[in-house]
């Protein structure tokens, strides 16, 4: 799919997960974006890092249970469990109490916040796994380019990482080498930190070559930057009068935080003027990405009007006593349309690239044609 059709999804996921903390979308939410991984997954490197991002959401859900279980800090909620040993930490140390009595409230609270991290570590994992990083490179703005490349690199270190691992793993193998003891994993942490220093000079050097840092004369304009510090400071004025004087400020606020926008935004693209950049080849829109772009808007529009109207159903409170967790059709339906882009459909070739690749061959062979004629003269 598009690159922007990725970024569409990811956006809206996230925002689901967010405004849904709810144990039952969370695990539904999780299995349609493994569902979708699973359908786009390929054999690249980028696939391997779902894994990873699976596994250290697992970890984090564990380490709420445990942490709810062991910080109580009194009793909450009245179905009590088990008791164990209160253990008072002085006030310097937060005051907090280790163990006492166990409730169930507290674990179905550990757990649906260790959840709620877990669905954010799927999602993420399946966008770093499925999305080419260098497209993605291509839809920040020029002006932020060098942001922009800092990022793709940092998500772009998961996969290598990983990949790294499975390399250096199965050559340790391949000499003889078994991974036992404690001193056994220094064969695979002394290559992973030379290699990932040598990965990094590698990648200084091809920077420095194709002149990365390196701007225009024009890049260094007074008027730019004045203008980008005059409308970050309006903006920030504008933030913190609404904040400490409250939405009374609005007709002072407002024309402030709009002059501040305005100048931000013309000294970005004042900036972005300095940066070329060229296209070799564009992505292909297809069938697939208006189906996702039309799924998406339909579930955003559903889980916000529901958060408006009712936010009670999207929202799972254990306490003061447990209860079983209810479940609105509506908001699994629009969970549900997240997995449009798992839908066994071909992507096929568009429509007008494949007018224009048939308009080219023929225009090859009429071309080809004549010289036949004309060298037959």
């Amino acid at each position: 799919m598009h690159t922007r059709t990725w970024l569409c999804w990811l956006i809206v996921a996230t925002v689901i997960a967010t405004l849904a903390p709810h144990p039952l979308y969370h695990i539904l939410l999780m299995l349609v974006v493994t569902q979708v991984f699973v359908r786009h997954r390929d054999d690249r490197p980028l696939a391997r890092s779902f894994s990873l991002f699976a596994r250290v959401g697992a970890l984090i859900w564990l380490g709420y249970v445990v942490f709810a279980v062991v910080t109580v800090g009194g009793v909450r909620g009245a179905t009590v469990l088990l008791h164990l040993p209160a253990i008072h930490l002085p006030v310097w140390l937060g005051g907090i109490v280790l163990g006492g009595p166990i409730t169930a409230e507290a674990l179905a609270w550990g757990a649906t916040r260790g959840l709620s991290l877990w669905t954010l570590l799927i999602i993420f994992g399946a966008f770093n796994a499925l999305v080419d990083h260098h497209r993605l490179l291509r839809l920040t703005p020029r002006s932020l380019f060098h942001a922009g490349l800092a990022v793709t690199i940092a998500l772009s270190f998961a996969p290598s990482l990983v990949r790294a691992i499975q390399d250096i793993t199965a050559a340790q193998r391949a000499r003889g080498h078994r991974f036992g003891s404690v001193r056994s994993w220094w064969a695979l942490i002394g290559p992973l930190l030379a290699g990932s220093l040598e990965r990094s000079l590698q990648l200084a050097e091809a920077l420095e070559a194709r002149g990365y840092g390196r701007t225009l004369s024009a890049a260094h304009n007074p008027t730019r930057v004045f203008a980008l510090i005059a409308g970050l400071l309006s903006m920030t004025t504008a933030l913190i009068g609404w904040l400490w004087v409250g939405p009374g400020s609005w007709l002072l606020a407002l024309p402030v935080g709009g002059a501040g926008l305005i100048l931000t935004a013309w000294a970005a693209y004042d900036l972005s003027r300095c940066v070329p950049r060229t296209t070799y080849r564009r992505e292909r829109w297809h069938r697939l990405d208006t189906l996702t772009w039309i799924a998406a808007a339909a579930a955003i529009t559903v889980v916000a009007t529901i958060r408006l109207i009712d936010p009670t159903i999207l929202v799972y409170y254990p306490f003061p006593v447990i209860s079983e967790p209810g479940f609105d059709l509506r908001v699994g339906a629009a969970i549900l349309l997240l997995a449009v882009p798992a839908l066994p459909l071909t992507a096929g070739v568009p429509r007008r690239a494949y007018r224009v690749s048939a308009d080219r061959r023929a225009a090859r062979q009429e071309t080809a044609s004549q010289q036949v004629l004309s060298a037959q003269s």
